[in-house]
């Protein structure tokens, strides 16, 4: 009995001991996470925060709201690691590399293979989705929701602190590696939308600085694509450094950066100028679609050209450049043989008062779209005795000249032949028409010369 009452007060004791211990071990609060993240110390932040995290986990087990934003932070944080995996294992590659010329043969040349790290562009691409699905939490207390703000801006800013490092890395491995900034603008740009620009506080703190915004800004620009984006960097590195900021210049200027490389990207911040002028400024409005139209001609995508080029007509008709825009639409037409849709409009054109500067390039347009309809004869031979009746000094007339040459060949007809591709040659000499007439003059020469 006296056995069995020692170890009951020995179990008693440990009991309290046990219990007194506990209550000298407490949980951490929202005031011990928020004073620690105020000394710049993310990773002990990060510690209390993750043990606050915790107890709101247990809390709200069952909440979707609160899943669906663990499930958010756990993509983020898969997403950081392929990156970062990638970025090492390339650096990892390249000092391989670099070490193994050593035992190289100097005299043979070795074609040097390309980095193989997916585009920082691909990794915001395919998260896009799985990102941009919207979070509720409204189930939890307000102090509650502003921790997880907090906790999750820090959890991120740490996730691309590792990714810079990573990157930083590679760029001192391989000089041509210039990509760091783009990887880590993946997590906050898929954290961001057009009504939301980054969170600053997401990005490492020794990149806030306006010189690295401004590289930011560049890559929203250039890589990703994002204008809007690079405007609010911009922006915001200009705040910084106290200078004055124009949206209006920034997508101006940022047109011109991307006109050829990314010619849709040119036309976005054109088109966001362009929302940005004044309605009162109708010849400002109209230069900038102008310069929407020139970029699509000049990359080819005549078909959008086209298009901007009658949405000038439709939106200023009485402007004073309208004749311009009803060219530009014609001649981009004719850069994808659309004849047809040229046949069809044309002659209202040619006949309109805002087209008089223009009429002898309509008019020759006309005469180019009847030249691919092999039954418009009559209608071609007419147009084309008009042309040279009017316009017979004039350059354009040229190929159409050498094209009537053609056609009196084609029917034997040698001497009028002869006598028009000497007129070209004589009147045009410097133009293609007049170089392509002295051949077929040549080879009509030989043929009669061999009979």
């Amino acid at each position: 009995m006296q056995t069995f009452n020692k170890y009951i007060v020995i179990i008693a004791v440990f009991a309290f001991s046990n219990i007194g211990f506990s209550a000298d071990v407490q949980e951490p609060n929202f005031t011990d996470f928020y004073r620690v993240l105020e000394t710049d110390s993310d990773e002990q932040a990060a510690t209390i925060g993750q043990k606050i995290f915790e107890q709101i986990e247990r809390k709200y087990r069952a909440d979707a709201g609160f899943g669906a934003l663990k499930s958010k932070m756990i993509a983020a944080d898969f997403l950081a690691n392929q990156m970062i995996t990638q970025l090492k294992k390339a650096t990892g590659r390249q000092m391989f590399a670099v070490a193994g010329e050593l035992f190289e043969d100097k005299t043979k040349k070795k074609n040097k293979d390309s980095l193989s790290v997916a585009p920082a562009k691909s990794f915001y691409e395919t998260s896009l989705e799985i990102f941009s699905k919207q979070v509720s939490i409204e189930e939890l207390a307000a102090e509650e929701k502003g921790f997880l703000a907090k906790f999750y801006n820090l959890k991120l800013r740490i996730l691309t602190s590792e990714i810079a490092k990573a990157g930083q890395a590679l760029a001192i491995a391989e000089s041509s590696f210039q990509g760091t900034y783009d990887y880590v603008l993946v997590l906050p740009l898929l954290h961001a939308s057009e009504a939301n620009p980054v969170n600053i506080d997401v990005l490492p703190k020794w990149m806030r600085q306006s010189s690295q915004l401004s590289v930011f800004s560049h890559s929203c620009l250039l890589h990703y694509g994002l204008a809007w984006h690079a405007q609010s960097f911009a922006k915001e590195a200009a705040a910084i450094d106290n200078k004055d900021f124009s949206e209006e210049t920034f997508y101006r200027a940022a047109s011109k950066k991307c006109a050829k490389p990314l010619p849709r990207v040119a036309v976005d911040c054109l088109q966001r100028a362009f929302d940005i002028v004044d309605v009162n400024k109708t010849d400002d409005r109209i230069a900038l679609q102008f310069d929407i139209v020139q970029i699509w001609l000049d990359s080819e995508n005549f078909t959008l050209a086209a298009g901007e080029a009658k949405k000038i007509v439709d939106s200023f008709p009485n402007h004073k450049k309208a004749g311009n825009a009803i060219w530009l639409h014609f001649y981009a037409l004719s850069r994808v043989n659309n004849a047809d849709t040229i046949l069809a409009n044309i002659d209202n054109a040619i006949s309109d008062p805002r087209c008089t500067g223009y009429r002898a390039k309509l008019m020759y347009m006309k005469w180019w779209a009847l030249r691919r309809h092999k039954d418009k004869t009559a209608p071609i031979a007419a147009l084309e005795h008009q042309l040279i009746t009017e316009y017979g000094n004039d350059e354009m007339v040229a190929p159409i000249m050498l094209s009537r040459a053609t056609d009196l060949l084609s029917g034997q007809d040698y001497a009028g032949a002869f006598a028009l591709l000497d007129q070209v040659q004589e009147k045009f000499p410097s133009t293609m028409a007049a170089k392509q007439a002295k051949k077929m003059a040549e080879k009509l020469k030989a043929m009669q010369g061999s009979k």
